[in-house]
């Protein structure tokens, strides 16, 4: 008598196949048949996954857990086919080896194997057409979806704002969130930040499609896809690799949906995101005591001045690393003088057109691609010296030295080609002269606000980071620098 386990696998995008109570119940009979006792704990389950990789099946993985360890509670793996058990060859012969050396066989009971080497080839053979089965029909699956998406047809979970209404047929507007969403793109077309409008979702109680609190980034998102305006956009992410793909990979085709969002909103929105996604950015304003939070820098050390308040008489801003001891020089200014200071200065360079620090912010998507690919030869250029401390250590043969530094080079050279690329193609620069005369209007904008005693400290603190990248205070003198933003 042998102690067994059954693994039972169902895949969704598997339609010709065995239900999961058929799969328990021929296994059953034949470890019944064959003298195995099956306890009912060692029965595995998994619905809907895929047997591609072993590390996203959580019961897969507690049943090698099992096998491996010291107990070792059983001694054959019962499967309705080889293919439940992976569909990728090389897992299975991983996984198969590793059970081997803890002595548990694993057994088809649909597809038996004669003794010997012929077994052993007859099972290759199992895993290989498996495996063809499994890539086939992936390519076939992104195939339909991709000819789905080109005729306007939605596939994925429905955006916030619609309802699902049934298999191929158009999401409706949900009227309630519907109104939720043009409140979303109104605040951010208003000065609101991602932070600050997730933080009005979440206070409001809305979720995401998913049930979860919204975020900065599902704001973002929100706000980027086509979606609103009545587009289908398919093969824009890529979950498994955590990664967005190229524009010429993604599909965007008009949907049979109704939309929320009007184009002229898009575009203003689109155009906002453009300037508002960069590298570097100020700290949150929602998340700052005051307005000039954050903006506010100490000309010694480059610290943020903290702002405090004792016992709501005096306000104050101070440097923060001098508070703790790290920096020799005290910041110390009164609230009202900074602020003040702060709003004369901004009058001034309005009255002058003088404009000392200009920082011109790019917002071409070009610029993104371009670091990325910088930082991929980074990465290769270390690579090359790993090879040839492999080489000069003995590691590597001359003529595999050779091979792998070829390799590298040839693609060192395909993403060098690749930026000379988007250089070439990227927008023409504006000149300063214009990115002066867009910021002195975004200042004058800023101003009002900020000399309104109505607007809130939020609101304050969105108006002086859309222009200034920060303000460095130098005690000695009580001068103010000011460092601009602008945008090409």
């Amino acid at each position: 008598m042998q102690n067994g386990c059954l693994y039972i696998r169902v895949s969704t995008d598997e339609q010709l196949e065995l239900s999961p109570d058929a799969q328990e119940r021929l296994l059953l009979e034949y470890a019944h048949k064959n003298n195995i006792l099956i306890n009912k704990e060692h029965i595995f389950f998994e619905n809907g996954i895929s047997g591609r990789k072993a590390d996203k099946r959580p019961e897969f993985q507690k049943m090698i857990a099992l096998a491996k360890s010291k107990e070792r509670p059983f001694d054959v793996i019962l499967v309705w086919k080889f293919s439940r058990f992976a569909r990728n060859q090389e897992e299975s012969i991983v996984y198969k080896s590793l059970l081997k050396r803890n002595n548990v066989d694993v057994v088809s009971i649909s597809e038996p194997l004669p003794d010997g080497m012929i077994g052993s080839l007859v099972e290759r053979i199992f895993e290989w057409m498996d495996e063809y089965y499994s890539i086939n029909l992936s390519a076939e699956v992104k195939r339909g979806m991709t000819e789905n998406a080109l005729h306007g047809n939605y596939q994925g979970s429905m955006p916030f704002g619609y309802k699902h209404v049934g298999y191929k047929e158009a999401p409706i507007v949900d009227e309630e969130q519907s109104l939720i969403v043009k409140r979303v793109f109104a605040m951010f077309l208003e000065g609101s930040t991602f932070t600050q409008i997730a933080r009005w979702l979440n206070a409001n109680n809305c979720r995401t499609i998913r049930g979860h609190a919204f975020e900065s980034r599902t704001v973002r998102y929100l706000l980027q896809n086509p979606f609103y305006i009545g587009k289908v956009r398919w093969n824009y992410y890529d979950r498994s690799n955590n990664c967005f793909h190229d524009d010429k990979d993604v599909i965007i085709a008009d949907g049979r949906h109704e939309p929320i969002i009007d184009m002229d909103t898009w575009e203003r929105t689109q155009e906002r995101l453009a300037i508002k996604i960069r590298e570097c950015k100020p700290r949150d304003v929602s998340t700052c005591k005051h307005w000039l939070s954050g903006i506010l820098r100490c000309s010694s050390c480059g610290a943020s001045l903290a702002h405090s308040n004792i016992k709501g008489k005096i306000s104050y801003f101070q440097c923060y690393k001098y508070t703790k001891g790290t920096c020799k020089d005290s910041h110390y200014v009164n609230t009202k003088n900074a602020e003040q200071s702060v709003i004369t200065g901004l009058e001034t360079v309005l009255e002058s057109g003088n404009i000392y620090h200009l920082n011109i912010i790019k917002s071409s998507k070009s610029d993104d691609e371009i670091a990325l690919l910088n930082k991929a030869i980074g990465k290769l250029d270390a690579k090359l010296a790993k090879i040839k401390a492999a080489y000069i250590d003995g590691i590597d043969t001359l003529d595999e030295y050779k091979d792998n530094k070829h390799r590298i080079l040839q693609e060192r050279d395909q993403l060098t080609e690749k930026i000379k690329k988007l250089t070439e193609t990227s927008p023409a620069a504006i000149s300063k002269e214009d990115s002066i005369e867009k910021l002195l209007d975004n200042i004058r904008i800023s101003l009002e606000i900020l000399k309104n005693e109505n607007a809130t400290h939020i609101e304050k603190g969105n108006a002086i980071r859309n222009i200034v990248e920060k303000i460095v205070y130098d005690k000695t003198d009580n001068s103010y620098s000011f460092y601009y933003y602008s945008h090409e």
